[in-house]
């Protein structure tokens, strides 16, 4: 037998064991997952009242999120200031930075934005309302802020109980928040009922400090006020246009108190 058989079965023999060697894990292919996550439990759960004002809020997933894409999607109205969001497994975690106001409803939402961790999104948006009062409210103001008959994506829209008043130029957040979706329409819920109309304000919020600045964004305040007169109550059809230069597009400030 010749010399260079032997070795020839040797370099055989240790090619394939290094090739096994190589395979750690899970075998490639197969089906891609197509599967959107889902809540499975929150704290609190949606629709309580009597809710601890020292309580954490928590959104349990079915499975492993994009945490990225989760933090970016989440909001909470009114507005509360949260200490940075955290993680416990497939849990979201916001706590409070101090008590949350007595007898409040709050609106907890995440955006389609928010992906698993192989870039599946929610099937829908997610809402989760609970109270620390011993009733939600539920008023509804829903409505539309466009720009040359256009709808505007990502306009901040402020429901104030009050008149919008400036100070140095600025007017600060109002009690009820959100943005408007893609094709300009927007929805705050868990209003609670006032005797005055709320007043609403929409503006472009250039360098996403929360703050209106008359002079430096583009905003408007809706011709006509949203009224809540009463629980469950929805003030539907607010159209605010804004226009396309600062000096057209800076509204009436109005003064006032609470």
């Amino acid at each position: 037998m010749s010399r260079s058989v032997p070795r020839m079965l040797a370099l055989a023999l240790a090619l394939a064991l290094i090739s096994g060697c190589a395979r750690v894990g899970p075998p490639t292919g197969g089906p891609a997952d197509s599967t959107p996550p889902e809540i499975v439990t929150t704290v609190p759960e949606n629709g309580a009242t009597g809710t601890e004002r020292d309580t954490e809020i928590r959104i349990e997933f079915s499975e492993e999120m994009n945490r990225v894409s989760v933090e970016r999607g989440f909001s909470i109205a009114p507005d509360v200031k949260l200490k940075n969001l955290r993680w416990d497994g497939t849990t979201l975690v916001g706590r409070p930075v101090a008590e949350l106001p007595d007898s409040t409803t709050f609106v907890v939402e995440l955006t389609e934005s928010a992906e698993d961790y192989h870039g599946v999104a929610l099937e829908e948006p997610f809402v989760l309302m609970f109270s620390t009062g011993a009733t939600l409210d539920t008023g509804v103001i829903s409505g539309a802020v466009t720009m040359l008959g256009e709808g505007v994506s990502g306009a901040t829209v402020w429901a104030c109980r009050r008149s919008v008043t400036t100070e140095g130029g600025v007017v600060r957040s109002c009690r009820y928040a959100t943005l408007t979706a893609a094709d300009g329409t927007f929805r705050i819920a868990g209003v609670a009922a006032s005797e005055r109309p709320y007043v609403l304000l929409a503006f472009v919020d250039a360098d996403e400090d929360d703050v209106y600045s008359v002079h430096e964004e583009t905003g408007r305040i809706a011709d006509a006020g949203a009224l809540i007169d009463a629980p469950g109550t929805t003030a539907a059809g607010i159209q605010i246009e804004l226009a396309d230069s600062l000096e057209e597009g800076t509204p009436a400030i109005m003064e006032g108190e609470e």
